[in-house]
């Protein structure tokens, strides 16, 4: 994947690195069991629609981020145009420098390469005053409560959207989404 603005550096996450991205992913959610899913991205080089990538700003590793789509009938799920967002995270000490705005947008543009998908989704724990909820609020076309699913942590869950194209964003409406299965959500 490239940067937008040539600052960041993204290097997919394969057997080489896995164990760093997964140290990455228990710092941002250490109550959280790794699904097996994101193994199998690591052994999986020629996917282009799940896959993570550690970022770094010079030599200095500043994040994770990464996608992933569902398979036709996967978990009750029924719509397959949709590229979510997965494992975002940007280390604490980069973080409020504009790190996550770019790799947001960056995920954005890889994701607009992709054949056959319409929209750019995620899902976020909501409490007051999360500033994840900023950036999303900002660089995101659709915000939805979804209270389908409890969260563990935090009030709610809220899925953003965001077109892919020229078209109106779909609401995503509360359906399914499997939140609560181990690993999921951030």
């Amino acid at each position: 994947m490239e940067s937008r603005s040539g600052e960041l550096r993204y290097v997919r996450v394969d057997a080489t690195n896995l164990n760093l991205a997964l140290k990455l992913r228990t710092l941002a959610w250490p109550n959280r069991t790794i699904p097996e899913y994101y193994y199998e991205k690591a052994y999986h080089d020629d996917w282009q629609e799940d896959v993570c990538w550690l970022v770094y700003h010079s030599d200095d590793l500043v994040g994770l981020a990464g996608i992933y789509t569902f398979d036709e009938g996967e978990g009750g799920y029924d719509e397959l145009e949709s590229v979510w967002m997965d494992s975002f995270m940007i280390v604490p000490e980069f973080r409020r420098r504009g790190f996550g705005g770019q790799v947001l947008s960056d995920v954005f543009e890889y994701c607009k390469g992709l054949a056959g998908f319409k929209y750019f989704r995620l899902d976020t724990t909501f409490w007051e005053g999360r500033p994840a909820v900023a950036l999303y609020d900002k660089m995101m076309d659709l915000r939805e409560k979804y209270d389908t699913e409890k969260p563990e942590h935090g009030e709610y869950y809220l899925v953003y959207s965001k077109a892919l194209g020229d078209w109106e964003v779909k609401p995503w409406n509360n359906r399914f989404l499997g939140l609560n299965r181990p690993g999921m959500s951030g």
